[in-house]
């Protein structure tokens, strides 16, 4: 194997920052569509939690909210096929938000059918998932 030239090795840079640039549009767009899938389906199911005082139709109400992250995981692990650093970042830090402000505006509301937390959490949800799209589809 033969060392190669300096023009090479410029042109063989080249294509690697190419490729990286590919692989964070390549996966932009489906994170930017999981998190507002996921936002939404959280923020419907904490909507119910908050006005519906039925257990059994809070249920309802929740499992039809978090069946939209299932849909947006597939499309997000099927589509993201560059698996850039800061999309997995992202992605892991904002699942945890997700799974933080759900379970304990649940906790509250459990505590205090009327409470506000679900409208709090679901709000939130609402204003700072578009933000971190954003941040996502940052270069």
């Amino acid at each position: 194997m033969s060392t190669p030239t300096p023009q090479q090795a410029d042109d063989l840079l080249s294509q690697v920052e190419s490729s990286q640039k590919q692989a964070r549009t390549a996966d932009a767009w489906p994170l930017v569509s999981a998190l507002f899938v996921m936002s939404a389906g959280v923020s419907v199911g904490l909507v119910g939690i908050g006005l519906i005082e039925d257990n059994t139709t809070q249920l309802i109400i929740l499992g039809a909210g978090w069946a939209w992250l299932i849909p947006a995981m597939i499309v997000y692990l099927v589509k993201a096929l560059s698996w850039s650093r800061r999309s997995m970042f992202l992605l892991l830090t904002w699942l945890p938000v997700y799974f933080i402000a759900f379970f304990v505006s649940v906790i509250l509301d459990s505590f205090d059918p009327t409470s506000w937390a679900p409208f709090v959490a679901a709000g939130f949800l609402w204003v700072a998932s578009p933000i971190l799209a954003l941040v996502g589809l940052r270069r």
